[in-house]
């Protein structure tokens, strides 16, 4: 019984002298640190009163995308709310800069005209359909046209398309620049894909669409890529932002109601 004792009582040792027996060629800590690129400013808690069978607004939403890596890399957002009342539509809208550019076929990328005033560009951002519009007084004879760039967009030339012909989301699937061309890239724009909407005089298009080059010196461009969704998508490209604020449509035949709606960046 002793012997039995003392083998037991020895155990605890033994062990206790494997494990100091065990050596390590080194350690290392980290310090991690965590930084959240996307940052959403402007007026989080707005009041907005609206009557019956108008049109009213909110005040401006900024999503940044302050992405601090070597490369950057782009956010794909979703911008949704959670509106149960039948008499409110709700969808959100931003704007954009039309301008002339310095016309010079023979180089890839046309300089703006800094001689030239914009035209600001209301659009659809996110909503059931898309539409623009220039804010203000606009020029007499000239329409807005949705230009989708061929992969080869001198050599062959795309085709206008005017606003009420679209259908489903901006850029199409089919535009190069939707994923084929980076004007991050080139350094032309903060956003690097998207959309290209232009102001261009309506007798500048012929009936197939094309456009007459030849007066391309009157056409207004765009000075950034928008995009628009229908089901609240929208990508966010490194060291930018994206402006929009609520539109809220109300039915004429709405009754006096009060509550909170809240959209959510997810």
């Amino acid at each position: 019984m002793n012997k039995k004792k003392l083998a037991i009582f020895g155990l605890p040792i033994l062990a206790i002298a494997l494990v100091s027996a065990v050596a390590y060629y080194g350690f290392f800590s980290v310090d991690l640190t965590i930084h959240q690129p996307i940052d959403i400013s402007g007026n989080l808690e707005q009041s907005v009163g609206c009557d019956s069978g108008e049109i009213c607004y909110g005040t401006n939403i900024t999503v940044s995308n302050e992405d601090i890596g070597i490369e950057g890399k782009s956010r794909l957002i979703n911008i949704s709310n959670n509106n149960r009342n039948s008499w409110v539509e709700i969808s959100y809208v931003s704007d954009t800069y039309l301008r002339k550019k310095i016309v010079n076929f023979s180089q890839d990328k046309w300089d703006i005209d800094g001689e030239e005033l914009p035209f600001t560009m209301g659009y659809t951002l996110i909503g059931d359909d898309f539409s623009a519009n220039i804010v203000g007084e606009g020029l007499e004879g000239y329409v807005l046209i949705y230009y989708k760039d061929n992969l080869e967009r001198f050599d062959s030339p795309a085709k206008a398309i005017l606003l009420e012909n679209l259908s489903g989301n901006l850029p199409y699937e089919t535009d190069a620049n939707a994923d084929e061309y980076d004007y991050c890239s080139t350094g032309e724009y903060d956003t690097c894909h998207g959309a290209k909407i232009w102001y261009v005089p309506e007798n500048a298009i012929s009936p197939d669409g094309s456009l007459d080059w030849s007066r391309a010196d009157e056409f207004y461009f765009e000075t950034e890529l928008i995009q628009f969704n229908s089901d609240g998508e929208i990508v966010v490209y490194p060291q930018s932002s994206i402006t929009f604020k609520p539109m809220f449509e109300i039915n004429q035949y709405a009754q006096d109601w009060s509550g909170t709606i809240t959209t959510t960046v997810a």
